[in-house]
């Protein structure tokens, strides 16, 4: 029993450093999202504006 504590401990461990590694990783690219919607929305605008008929 004392063995499944540890490995569930470091099981806890391993999940929650993958965690913080994981959430380095999406900062980056939610900015680089951000970005592309925003481009995408400038699109949209442009499109309306210049399609009135």
């Amino acid at each position: 029993m004392k063995n499944n504590k540890k490995g569930d401990r470091a099981q806890i461990e391993i999940e929650l450093l993958l965690q913080k590694a994981l959430g380095v990783q999406q900062e980056p690219n939610q900015q680089l999202n951000d970005s592309i919607i925003r481009q995408y929305e400038k699109r949209m605008e442009q499109g309306r504006g210049s399609d009135s008929g």
